[in-house]
């Protein structure tokens, strides 16, 4: 079995784990009970019209990108970057870390979770787990997980894919965010002055007053 052969094996195992988590908690997410229209309106209400396309034109170019990657990579030598074995060796191990922070995230979330941006019914601030210090933990392990994907790959368009994806957290968040505020007014405000938006803040924030889940 070849170098390159054995990252593609942990390529596919990690893509497939992922496509499980996502799959089993979107299946239990009270979002699975709605039309895809239902879904497409409560996306662009809360995200934006240009912000929405931005999303789903990012998801067509990643799905290119895996077509590619798995299927005609000889084709264009020219996209494989040189890297060493040891730097694609650690694209696997932060690419098993991040599935395993992927999990935590989404049990954490429970019902809560959704694809889309929306309120759900009996929607909760959740603050424990993995959102205790960091108010957008899916999107921090995503752009884990999406660099892991170049570094095991070496190839460019993953990396094309992290910069795109970088682009819909930084346009989504203020969105949720704002989302939030109305819902929850000053109990989610007073959670973003304590928690770090993508890593936890540096410097311990006061925690006399926890948010907790109702």
């Amino acid at each position: 079995m070849n170098g390159d052969f054995l990252f593609l094996v942990f390529f596919l195992i990690q893509f497939l784990v992922m496509i499980v988590i996502r799959g089993y908690y979107g299946w239990k997410s009270p979002d699975r009970k709605k039309s895809l229209r239902e879904l497409t309106k409560n996306a662009v209400e809360h995200e934006g019209r240009l912000s929405f396309i931005l999303l789903i034109l990012v998801g067509i170019f990643m799905m290119a990108a895996l077509v590619l990657y798995l299927f005609y990579t000889p084709l264009f030598p020219w996209l494989v970057l040189p890297f060493p074995d040891w730097l694609r060796w650690i694209g696997v191990i932060i690419g098993f870390i991040s599935l395993f922070l992927l999990w935590w995230v989404h049990s954490t979330l429970g019902r809560a979770f959704s694809k889309a941006l929306t309120i759900q019914e009996r929607h909760i601030v959740v603050s424990d787990g993995p959102y205790r210090h960091v108010q957008h933990p899916m999107y921090t392990v995503f752009l884990i997980y999406f660099l892991s994907w170049f570094l095991i790959s070496t190839n460019i368009f993953f990396i094309i894919v992290w910069v795109l994806f970088l682009f819909v957290v930084f346009a989504r968040m203020p969105k949720e965010e704002e989302m939030l505020l109305d819902q929850f007014g000053d109990k989610y405000r007073e959670y973003m002055n304590r928690t770090g938006r993508l890593l936890p803040p540096l410097r311990k924030k006061d925690t006399s007053s926890d948010i907790g889940k109702e």
